[in-house]
């Protein structure tokens, strides 16, 4: 150790290493500097302007091309990988109304039609409520619509049909004030076989009709639906920037709104910062104020969360060890009640090297003008491609077992706060919680009818910049 010390002691005073700590210091506040909130922003109001970019949907090929095109004007020569085929939705139109009384007709407003339900012609229905699959009443149903409280599970959903439900309202009733005035989107069993469509409305226009009901006021509704369910193939895009060496890292999100709804922040806002990430480095290269990388960056839009991320294992499964690590990108849009980026993943031992890497980055930078407020790793949650990466799900996809690190980065997960246990060992000095727990921030607009632009990423974009850096920091340190 000692040896050790009089070799760095040395070094400096020869004037080694000051150059080196220069000029990465110069590097890193380059691309801080060439960050771009308008570019960010724009990528989310043209990604969301293509409609929910389910892979395999017409919605999901054109923002499969809006990707290609910024790449290529970029200096890229993106790829598009169609991966295998899958059952598809598209909720072309859809209308919902309070018919009587006329008092509650502009009650429904931010509703969303949930995914794989059928088309149906429009008609007028009575409105009923059902408690839970106990209370199910074929007379009072009839063939009427219901309202329901929560999102309909499989055995729900049919027991309904099976009465005679001709429609259902569902809204989910949440502690916080998510889907207050909006509906969370559900999704019904993936089949074109489902018989009734399910309506997402909001709490309060769900409470308001129950109490309704509740008081013996006769309620109806009109509704009509055009529907789309085919198999189609997503669109995968991928953006290689040429290391010195065959190994990689990759740079992702997935590129469709998996909810089914706008997706501005899930995943517009992850994927907007692939693309800046990309551009950025392009031109550093371009403008030789970098040489070619250690290794290798693939930048990858997955056409459909988790099912692209799994067909690219299964593609390249003879090569999986040529990955160095996986940076995944989701939900960097907004942060409700923090002002927090958060580095997932600290409980996965393989994660150690790459997560104290960000964990540093953090804490040098935290509080600093452009920079986040807080900072902090944390334990696993699932839910994001990331993960698709690991030992459990390689083994699941029956592939070579190969210890790839694989981090998720992000400023808001889920619908409402969710307070974890860190795991030991990790307390980074840019937090400002309680060092033994990581509350993780929320989007209240999140899988909700209202995840768009003026509510989320227009309105925290400082966020979407903070991700980048982060994440640029940690790559020119990685790979320069």
């Amino acid at each position: 150790m000692k040896r050790l010390r009089w070799i760095v002691f040395i070094l400096i005073c020869s004037g080694s290493v000051i150059p080196l700590l220069y000029a990465q210091s110069r590097s890193e506040l380059q691309l801080g500097s060439m960050v771009s909130q308008q570019r960010l922003q724009q990528t989310v109001h043209d990604l969301v302007k293509c409609g929910n970019r389910l892979g395999g949907t017409k919605s999901g090929d054109n923002a499969a091309a809006v990707l290609m095109d910024r790449l290529k004007s970029y200096g890229f020569k993106p790829e598009m990988i169609a991966d295998p085929q899958k059952l598809t939705y598209s909720n072309d139109h859809w209308h919902l109304q309070i018919e009587q009384p006329k008092r509650l007709g502009g009650l429904i407003q931010h509703e969303w039609l949930a995914g794989y339900s059928p088309s149906a012609k429009q008609e007028s229905l009575r409105l009923s409520f059902v408690q839970s699959p106990h209370d199910i009443d074929e007379d009072s149903i009839g063939k009427g619509a219901v309202l329901i409280d929560q999102h309909p599970s499989k055995n729900l959903y049919e027991k309904l049909t099976d009465a005679g439900a001709r429609c259902i309202l569902s809204y989910v009733a949440m502690h916080s004030m998510a889907y207050s005035n909006w509906a969370m989107i559900s999704t019904l069993n993936e089949s074109d076989k489902n018989p009734v469509p399910v309506f997402n409305i909001s709490n309060l226009a769900g409470q308001r009709l129950r109490e309704e009901l509740g008081h013996g006021t006769t309620v109806s509704i009109t509704y009509s639906c055009k529907t789309t369910i085919v198999p189609g193939k997503p669109k995968t895009v991928i953006a290689t920037l040429q290391g010195q060496a065959d190994e990689y890292y990759i740079v992702c999100a997935h590129g469709d709104s998996d909810s089914g709804g706008p997706g501005a922040d899930d995943n517009a806002s992850g994927e907007s910062g692939v693309l800046e990430l990309a551009r950025i480095f392009k031109l550093l290269m371009k403008k030789n104020n970098l040489p070619p990388p250690k290794y290798s960056i693939r930048f990858i839009l997955w056409g459909s969360e988790y099912f692209s991320a799994s067909s690219y294992i299964k593609l390249h499964e003879k090569e999986l060890k040529k990955i160095r690590g996986v940076i995944n990108f989701d939900e960097i849009g907004i942060g409700k009640t923090r002002n927090c980026l958060y580095f997932e993943g600290n409980d996965v031992p393989q994660n150690d090297d790459l997560l104290r890497l960000f964990e540093r980055v953090g804490e040098e930078f935290v509080g600093k003008k452009g920079f986040w407020k807080e900072s902090t790793t944390n334990p696993s949650q699932g839910g994001t491609d990331s993960y698709v990466f690991l030992p459990k799900y390689l083994d699941y996809l029956d592939v070579p077992e190969v210890k790839i690190p694989s981090i998720t980065v992000f400023t808001a997960a889920w619908n409402e706060p969710k307070t974890m246990r860190q795991t030991r060992g990790w307390s980074s000095k840019a937090w400002k919680g309680n060092p033994d727990s990581v509350t993780l921030d929320y989007s209240p607009y999140y899988h909700s009818s209202l995840d768009i632009p003026v509510f989320t990423t227009d309105r925290e974009p400082a966020n979407m910049i903070w991700g980048v850096k982060a994440v640029g920091i940690a790559l020119l340190r990685l790979l320069w």
